[in-house]
């Protein structure tokens, strides 16, 4: 294996459990409209975010000419997000806004670590610099790394919402590299569980990955993860 300096480590479903932060989130967002929770729908929710982003990060979303600031183009895109999932409602956007709020201020709060982050994050942080990168608002994860107590190893949080761009675009991992202290990125390992975010990001930006595969899903011809690990421990033993 090769000598990394730079850890890169997305953040939700690989180092936190994404699912009980949106599982609570999302209870909280019912909750003001008055809509009773079930499994169902919160998999329906999760679903709809998913393919939504995706449709962002894909280029087949667009944003209207006129919302030129970027502040302006995140609070547009997650609102929106809103209106159409909750579409029988006929939200306003001023209401989609309000509940967009809501439910990035409570995702950080329900917060349980993947099995081995910490323990790993511990044995990894004197010997590279560690980078968190993730897709999703900056707030929501600056509260999911202190409440995971992982925050004093992390050198550098990136984040889709103060970038403008997600993984796996470019802008996003330009940005990261301007900001790290290590800038070879011969030198970088990205670490994540997303096939079209985190590992098409590294293959398109010439930075090598690791799949984090708790699933074992089958990976497709079209991703070439540099290596795979079921488990965040075994990461230790590939470095």
């Amino acid at each position: 294996m090769k000598k990394y300096e730079t850890v890169i480590f997305d953040l939700d479903d690989t180092l936190i459990d994404n699912h009980e932060s949106i599982k609570y989130a999302f209870k909280k967002v019912l909750e003001v409209l008055n809509i009773s929770y079930s499994e169902s729908l919160l998999d329906k929710w999760k679903s709809h975010d998913t393919l939504y982003w995706h449709s962002w990060e894909t280029g087949s979303l667009i944003v209207p000419d006129y919302i030129t600031k970027l502040e302006d183009k995140i609070t547009y895109l997650r609102a929106t997000r809103f209106i159409r999932f909750f579409s029988m409602l006929r939200l306003s956007f001023e209401d989609a806004v309000s509940l967009n709020e809501i439910y990035c201020n409570n995702l950080g709060v329900n917060i349980r670590e993947i099995n081995g982050a910490s323990e790993l994050l511990n044995n990894l942080y004197n010997k590279y610099e560690i980078i968190i990168a993730t897709n999703g608002p900056r707030d929501a994860a600056i509260s999911k790394i202190e409440k995971a107590n992982i925050k004093n190893y992390i050198s550098l949080l990136v984040s889709s919402g103060e970038v403008g761009y997600s993984k796996p675009n470019k802008e996003f991992f330009d940005y990261m590299i301007d900001n790290v202290n290590n800038k070879d990125k011969n030198k970088m390992l990205l670490v994540g569980d997303g096939l079209s975010t985190d590992i098409l990001g590294g293959m398109n930006n010439n930075i090598d990955t690791c799949f984090y595969n708790p699933n074992n899903i089958i990976v497709p011809d079209k991703y070439n993860p540099t290596i795979s690990v079921n488990k965040l421990l075994e990461l230790k033993k590939r470095l």
